[in-house]
């Protein structure tokens, strides 16, 4: 008798690489990810039923900047599940073991994932501050501090998200670069039905063919000092969720 597929979500905002850990965890021949704009789910349902889920208005700050209306995203009676599934269940191969979903602003509505699905997994993953403002600000053009403050709402939910989206993983976007292998290994503990992940392939990142590396510092040195202490400004207050996460200030001389 053929088990029943598993759920995984990974758990991840914009610009913090989870189109990256998608098209990872898509190396595995186990695993259906939707062929969708950034592999997202939230497209898919903007495409075929609108009115089933919130999705970030393109013509608005909500774009990369989903936390600016919490009213919206993380309001339960905005979500028709029944209407979601069926989207989304269209649009995976359910013959494979794995069925993969990601949507930045599920950040916000993480733990109704939890209620409606199973069986699943929860990947969640930050990525550095300064990289991510960099990202947004070059995206979408917001000031640093804007982007920056998208972060810290963003992240203190990801805190969140780890202590209640039961038996999650959770890394960092650096350590996923810095140590791919291990990163894979620890994947494929928590999910063995994964079989094998292909850490070596290379992948479509930033507009350039690459295998697994950190851009942060490309994202680094497209910043100034004063670039710097705008971010180091926003952050200012915040420094719980810098430790939590394991980031430090970093300040050009």
């Amino acid at each position: 008798m053929r088990r029943s597929p598993l759920y995984t979500f990974v758990i991840c905002p914009n610009n913090s690489g989870s189109t990256l850990l998608v098209r990872l965890l898509a190396t595995s021949d186990q695993v259906s990810v939707f062929d969708s704009m950034n592999h997202e789910g939230q497209w898919l349902v903007h495409r075929d039923d609108p009115e089933a889920m919130p999705i970030p208005d393109t013509e608005s700050d909500e774009l990369r900047n989903w936390t600016t209306n919490e009213a919206k995203f993380a309001d339960p009676q905005r979500y028709h599940w029944e209407r979601i599934k069926a989207v989304w269940h269209r649009a995976w191969d359910l013959g494979k073991a794995v069925l993969v979903e990601k949507s930045p602003p599920m950040v916000m509505a993480a733990p109704l994932l939890q209620e409606q699905f199973a069986p699943a997994r929860f990947i969640v993953s930050v990525r550095s501050p300064y990289a991510f403002a960099e990202g947004v600000r070059r995206k979408r053009g917001y000031p640093l501090s804007v982007a920056t403050a998208h972060w810290v709402r963003s992240s203190r939910l990801q805190l969140r998200n780890r202590a209640v989206l039961r038996g999650s993983l959770f890394f960092r976007y650096e350590d996923l670069c810095q140590s791919p292998e291990t990163i894979a290994a620890r994947i494929l503990e928590y999910i063995p039905e994964l079989g094998r992940l292909d850490v070596g392939r290379a992948f479509d990142i930033m507009g350039e063919r690459s295998t697994i590396r950190d851009f942060n510092g490309d994202s680094l040195g497209r910043m100034s000092a004063a670039d710097l202490e705008e971010i180091n400004t926003a952050l200012a207050g915040h420094e719980d969720v810098l430790e939590a996460l394991g980031y430090e200030r970093l300040v050009r001389a």
